[in-house]
């Protein structure tokens, strides 16, 4: 199902208004005692979501969840669901503080067999904030965009790009929309060879070899894209003649 459908058929009511109806530790205790029972759990959300009118502390604890160790994997997809449907009442702070953490995890497990699902749900997640919350990104923008493109440069291979390469090409073309041209700092961050895999010679030369690749065309179409959308994020490289900037032109010269 595409994000948009998911927003339309789950979302009924995010507006979050301030109110003390509810015993905050009281939420937090029945979410906590059922982090292994995801039918309960889902059971115990639906049931808040319908009568708390402060709808911040619901998904301060729901984000808070995410950052504990061992919970149930259909319990993250469903928060990470819950979060993309209600995508409008995280906060800068919340994403900073658990989200982003969470994701980071994620992105560096070496072995994702088990979390296709989540890797999704986490893109499609991205996907919703850069178009619909992109000021809320702005505080870690440079932290976030450096482990995702780590995690294309890591995870993407000649199979994996079936499952999330529609995905990576649409949370790129609205990060281009919504955060370039970026600055100066940000693209020296993004072009030391010490933290960024995307540039490492290695995946430059695997991106060189997918465009090449005439067996395989929807791969080269995908590598294209992919391609495109780096040499936008950095330009500033190319322009000014740095040799990371030559050797991201070099893929399509040939």
């Amino acid at each position: 199902m595409s994000t948009s459908s998911i927003i339309t058929t789950r979302k009924t009511r995010s507006t979050c208004v301030i109110s003390n109806s509810m015993d905050v530790s009281n939420i937090h205790d029945d979410f906590h005692t059922n982090l292994h029972s995801p039918v309960q759990f889902t059971h115990i959300y639906n049931q808040y979501y319908q009568s708390l009118t402060n709808r911040s502390t619901l998904f301060n604890i729901l984000c808070h969840i995410l950052t504990i160790e061992n919970v149930d994997r259909k319990i993250c997809l469903f928060i990470l669901d819950c979060l993309i449907t209600n995508y409008d009442c995280l906060s800068d702070i919340q994403f900073k503080q658990d989200l982003l953490p969470f994701i980071k995890q994620i992105f560096l497990t070496k072995d994702n067999n088990n979390n296709n699902e989540v890797l999704l749900s986490i893109i499609r997640l991205f996907i919703v904030l850069v178009e619909y919350r992109s000021n809320i990104l702005i505080l870690t923008l440079v932290e976030w965009l450096l482990c995702l493109l780590n995690f294309i440069a890591t995870h993407i291979t000649s199979t994996t790009y079936l499952i999330y390469g529609d995905l990576i090409i649409d949370l790129l073309s609205k990060i281009i929309k919504q955060y370039t041209p970026l600055s100066k700092e940000i693209v020296e961050i993004l072009s030391r060879t010490s933290t960024s895999l995307i540039i490492s010679i290695n995946f430059l030369h695997q991106l060189k070899l997918w465009i090449q690749n005439i067996d395989d065309v929807r791969l080269a179409l995908f590598t294209i894209h992919l391609w495109e959308s780096l040499a936008i994020l950095l330009s500033r490289l190319i322009i000014r003649g740095h040799t990371k900037g030559n050797e991201i032109l070099a893929i399509i010269e040939d």
